[in-house]
């Protein structure tokens, strides 16, 4: 074979020979474990079956409601001049408002309220009880107003008769919870 036309031929022939075995080579020894590599650990004779993952449920976020106390009918010499509240499902996450000459209470652990005037020209006549809505922030974590219970009384008195003072029964009907964001 001299004919000049295989004599270029040869070399190339050779390289890809050369070049065939080499990536077989390489891929012998590609994946297997080197000199220096650790063997893989024996499984776990009796391993538990895996469980699946399954996603973490996050409690929802408290709901805020704004706290306001409303509905005590009042006299034309009637007052109020205290009250305390108590809650159950809920906390009082922050007191948005005391009425002029007040001062109000958090309960231990944020459970109640309690709210007293500090001199006789602080008490809240009939034009002035609105003065008891929007007092505080509550957190629910069950996030339904319906769940939380809710008791207490507010102290009415008369003016001119220091001994005719009664107490008024709040509950439901004279506490009101009403979603929002923030104080007012």
């Amino acid at each position: 074979m001299k004919d000049p036309r295989y004599a270029r031929l040869i070399p190339v022939l050779v390289a890809a020979v050369l070049g065939v075995g080499a990536a077989l080579a390489l891929a012998h020894f590609v994946g297997k474990p080197g000199i220096t590599d650790k063997p893989p650990s024996a499984p776990a004779a009796k391993a538990a079956p895996a469980k699946p993952a399954q996603p973490q449920v996050q409690p929802a976020p408290p709901t805020v409601f704004l706290l306001s106390i409303q509905g005590i009918a009042l006299g034309p010499n009637d007052y109020v001049d205290a009250f305390g509240l108590k809650l159950s499902g809920a906390k009082i996450a922050k007191v948005c408002k005391t009425p002029a000459g007040w001062s109000l209470t958090r309960a231990r652990g944020g459970a109640g309220l309690d709210g007293q005037a500090s001199v006789g020209a602080a008490f809240l006549d009939r034009d002035h009880i609105g003065d008891l809505r929007g007092l505080a922030l509550v957190e629910i974590a069950a996030g339904d107003a319906s769940t939380v219970g809710v008791s207490g009384t507010a102290q009415v008195g008369v003016y001119g008769d220091m001994g005719q003072a009664r107490q008024i029964k709040l509950d439901h009907a004279r506490v009101a919870l009403v979603p929002a964001e923030a104080c007012p």
